[in-house]
């Protein structure tokens, strides 16, 4: 309990400090500290929102057409957003929304730790205030909302299931990428997972069936980027813009494919080792880690991806710091290494601040920052798979907190 108050203060105390940074050292100022870059004006992501619902009252569909984004970008958002235009918001309302969204994520962030230690509470905190998270909260990134939807799930999932299969489903509604966090039903049994998750699948699939046109306006009108970012098809997209040549770019393709092929194989072959939660108090870190590893393993195979949506690792930490500490050698390695990669990820762009220090810097550390990504990745498919239920891994229900060959 008490890890869970140092927790609290701190995360309480830097977000004081930061509004003071913002109010005294300015807004641009205090993002650099980071090193992370600003749009102006502030909260840009929600603008196309915000900026849609003026461009609708125009009468043009924002997801083609948005003139009233300040930098002309059409809505990438479901168009089940657009239910926030019969409220009449304009570009005057985006700064209560990121408010809104951002004390959402705040309280997820509480919701979600539970009774942790002075440890976790510790690497928890270096996490809430990486550059990673930070970006989704200048940008006012709606993934903030979608982080408190399923911080919302995990808490109700143990005695709620169906409750919290409802908000997983509406999360993906909202931005589709949510359907992973089903793997959080794990922890029910076989016909109960196989029903709550198919229900939920089913509905997200005729969803997207439905408005599979504005699906594609999405992917079309969806900014992607090779920096700040994280993803299968980051590394020879870079290639190709950093270099211009279309033969690296479609060389660095094949070794992306290949590297992914390989760390799935490992994967499989080594999943001969499963283990169970070690105790009915920590099943809700159980679950959060297996939503946010199969978030970011979904995401990451779906291509480039923003850097703030690694803010869904948090749910993965409290479990691999309660890992790092096993009995068991090679769970216990796994873990500590996994750790580290998620908090490099999280951290590696105010990295880049020292990169002009370095002869060839960013390309050093853009390759650190791949590397980082991708060794997470393989990571999380070593881990995810072992948290298996009995009933998947064919094998008997064991002791808690006892691995089983």
């Amino acid at each position: 309990m008490q890890g869970s108050r140092i927790f609290v203060a701190i995360v309480i105390l830097g977000a004081v400090l930061i509004g003071l940074l913002l109010s005294l050292y300015g807004f641009d100022n205090t993002w650099q500290l980071w090193n992370i870059p600003t749009m102006s004006p502030h909260f840009a992501d929600l603008r196309t929102i915000t900026g849609g619902a003026e461009s609708a009252r125009l009468g043009l569909d924002p997801m083609v057409e948005n003139p009233a984004d300040p930098w002309g970008r059409t809505m990438d958002y479901p168009r089940i957003w657009q239910a926030l235009f019969t409220l009449g918001i304009d570009h005057h309302d985006t700064l209560w929304m990121a408010l809104v969204m951002i004390v959402g994520f705040a309280a997820g962030l509480f919701l979600f730790v539970g009774d942790i230690d002075r440890t976790t509470a510790w690497v928890m905190a270096a996490a809430v205030f990486s550059p990673a998270v930070l970006l989704g909260i200048e940008r006012g990134n709606n993934d903030l909302l979608i982080f408190f939807l399923l911080a919302c799930a995990l808490v109700v999932l143990r005695r709620h299931p169906v409750a919290a299969t409802g908000l997983i489903t509406l999360g993906g509604l909202l931005m589709y990428f949510p359907v992973f966090g089903l793997a959080a039903l794990l922890r029910e049994s076989r016909r109960k997972f196989l029903t709550l998750a198919g229900i939920s699948s089913g509905i997200l699939a005729l969803y997207v069936l439905l408005t599979y046109k504005d699906v594609l306006l999405i992917g079309r009108g969806e900014l992607r980027g090779t920096t700040i970012s994280y993803g299968f098809n980051v590394l020879h997209s870079a290639m190709k813009d950093y270099f211009g040549s279309p033969n690296l770019g479609g060389t660095m393709l094949i070794v992306s494919l290949v590297c992914l092929a390989a760390i799935i194989v490992v994967g499989i072959v080594t999943r001969g080792r499963c283990f169970s939660t070690t105790g009915p108090a920590n099943r809700m870190h159980l679950d959060g880690f297996r939503l946010g590893a199969a978030i970011y393993i979904g995401t990451f195979l779906l291509g480039n991806n923003w850097d703030y949506r690694l803010i869904f690792l948090l749910f993965a930490i409290p479990q691999l710091v309660e890992w790092s500490r096993a009995t068991d050698g090679r769970l216990r390695l796994v873990s500590r290494l996994t750790l580290a990669l998620v908090m490099a990820s999280l951290w590696m762009q105010f990295f880049f601040r020292f990169a002009h220090f370095i002869p060839g810097g960013g390309y050093i550390l853009f390759a650190l920052d791949e590397a980082a990504n991708w060794s997470l990745l393989a990571g999380l498919i070593y881990l995810l798979p072992r948290t298996c239920p009995p009933w998947l891994c064919g094998r008997a229900d064991p002791e808690p907190g006892i691995l089983f060959p």
